[in-house]
């Protein structure tokens, strides 16, 4: 199977210099053609191809996705969540989030016992964001967001300026990392194929206007004493003491403020006064055996 990368190379490599395709309804010919990076991070646009009509030069800007592709991002953090949403990123993930809190409630937080793709022993610590194209998990929901900011996604207007005006071939172009088109192909021919069978971000906006999130655990494992990393977390389990007993409660208020770190830590001081060491230890005597699966 051809890798993201190595088709990547490919797509630009049909893209010579002087190579002559139909766009936009005239011929015109390739002046340039590279891939827009930057030092922290990816910008939008994964071809830059600039072609001229001989009077006129015009920029293709392309992003590009597998067939199979679901993933639109993860490792969501705060900067990133802002670069996507905009400044009232906040309110857009933790109104997400509430829309399914029953279902969130509902889930079990400790497992003494394990539970299709969670081991026995873990105890959830919180859960991170992703986004997809479509939905996915029991934990996921379509987003609230309105076109223009789906758009925005897509297209990486509000990426920060080194993502914006990203390095091809060397050299630092305008906007060069925030995309017009979308490429959602495993079977490209020639640079005419790319032309033909990219569409512009707003065509596929209005074939598929729904960005979906999907919140997956991040748990402890009481027996190997580790977590599933640091990510941050889009709710978070507040685990404390209250009348000798664990007991939890769960913050959508302070979307990606806490991290797997922060929140361990805390439910490992919970455990250590306890003394309890694994969910073995866990019992109507000393948990108040909510969201418990044994």
């Amino acid at each position: 199977m051809v890798s993201f990368g190595d088709f990547e190379k490919k797509v630009l490599n049909y893209f010579e210099k002087g190579t002559k395709i139909f766009y936009n309804g005239r011929n015109v010919e390739v002046l340039e053609a590279g891939k827009p990076t930057c030092s922290h991070g990816e910008p939008k646009t994964d071809i830059y191809v600039l072609v001229t009509d001989g009077n006129e030069q015009e920029e293709i800007k392309i992003s590009y996705k597998k067939e199979n592709a679901d993933f639109l991002e993860n490792k969501t953090n705060a900067e990133r969540a802002e670069q996507l949403f905009g400044s009232n990123w906040r309110w857009v993930i933790e109104s997400s989030t509430t829309e399914i809190k029953e279902l969130f409630e509902q889930r079990t937080r400790i497992y003494k016992e394990s539970f299709k793709r969670t081991e026995k022993g873990a105890i959830t610590l919180g859960w991170k964001f992703e986004l997809f194209n479509k939905p996915g998990g029991d934990l996921s929901g379509k987003m609230d967001l309105n076109k223009q900011q789906v758009y925005d996604v897509y297209a990486g207007t509000n990426l920060s300026v080194e993502k914006k005006d990203a390095l091809v071939n060397g050299r630092v172009i305008k906007n060069s990392g925030v995309a017009d088109y979308i490429l959602i192909s495993d079977n490209i021919s020639s640079a005419q194929d790319v032309i033909n069978q990219m569409e512009s971000i707003w065509d596929n906006i209005e074939k598929h206007p729904y960005i979906y999130f999907a919140c997956k655990a991040l748990n402890y494992r009481t027996y190997k004493e580790k977590w599933d990393g640091n990510r941050l977390l889009a709710v978070q389990v507040n685990w404390y003491i209250k009348d000798g007993k664990l007991c939890s409660n769960l913050i959508f208020n302070a979307p990606l403020e806490m991290n797997g770190n922060a929140m361990a830590h805390r439910l490992i001081d919970c455990l250590n006064y306890l003394s309890i060491h694994t969910t073995d230890d866990i019992d109507i005597n000393n948990t108040d055996m909510k969201n418990v699966y044994e």
